[in-house]
């Protein structure tokens, strides 16, 4: 089974690839779908013993926001991340990030603020293509020899460096992306590669660390082992986690578990 560093990273170039032939195309994909299709894809791979997959994705219908909770677990204890996505157009800009009005940073910050309420680091994911304005060479930030320049189809990046630099366009947003595979790759359990991520990416002299699991990340993983437990299990996960949304705060449209079993 390979690493979940590797598994990242070559989603990263399917959304890549995918999203350069949508382009070329004339088609949209929207974020929604992007995030799905590639969470779902990397869940399919690590259903293994070592590093365990939880996902559940609140039906369409049902919807009231696009952000994800993206948990880094072991012992127990988790390093949680609030993500929204952002894809890039062929113009070479990021239309969504700011919105019409006052304050184009609305969105943004209520990002920043429901993370900050639940204990939770905000991230945005921007999904890329070859672009002219995206000098997208260059070596690969971590220590494996992944080949550009496809891993940057899954890119992070952190709220208030998005806000500092007061653009929606790739060229200016380039230099504070990182490939998404950086935060997960190293050495070490998960947990803690996630919060050198915050610390050495983000700045944060500080990083909360792993802490105690809502009890909606509980329910998650609970369900993740009735289902791999029981033979005649026919339900969907999805169904099952979100008919009781009592703990569930507003504008989640999916949560993932990654739980470390290794010693």
């Amino acid at each position: 089974m390979p690493s979940l560093c590797a598994t990242f990273r070559k989603e990263a170039g399917v959304v890549w690839n995918r999203m350069r032939t949508a382009a070329q195309l004339g088609l949209a994909l929207s974020e929604e779908t992007l995030t799905e299709c590639s969470l779902y894809n990397i869940a399919l791979v690590h259903q293994g013993a070592e590093i365990v997959i939880d996902l559940a994705t609140k039906p369409a219908e049902a919807k009231h926001g696009a952000d994800w909770e993206w948990w880094f677990i072991r012992s127990g204890k988790g390093v949680g991340f609030r993500v929204q996505a952002k894809r890039l157009f062929a113009a070479g800009q990021y239309n969504s990030l700011l919105k019409s009005g006052k304050d184009p940073y609305e969105q943004l910050d209520k990002l920043v603020q429901a993370s900050a309420k639940e204990g939770l680091e905000a991230l945005y994911c921007f999904y890329n293509f070859s672009h002219p304005l995206g000098n997208f060479a260059g070596p690969n930030p971590c220590r494996h020899a992944y080949r550009a320049s496809s891993f940057w189809g899954c890119s992070l990046a952190f709220p208030d460096q998005v806000k500092n630099s007061a653009t929606n366009q790739l060229a200016k947003l380039r230099p504070i992306m990182h490939p998404w595979h950086t935060l997960v790759c190293g050495k070490g359990k998960i947990d803690a590669i996630a919060n050198g991520f915050i610390r050495e990416v983000g700045g944060r002299d500080s990083p909360p660390g792993p802490r105690d699991l809502p009890s909606r990340v509980h329910r998650l993983i609970s369900l993740g082992e009735l289902r791999k437990g029981s033979p005649t299990y026919r339900g969907y996960l999805d169904d099952s986690y979100w008919q009781d949304e009592s703990d569930v705060p507003d504008g989640l449209a999916g949560l993932i578990s990654f739980r470390d079993n290794r010693d």
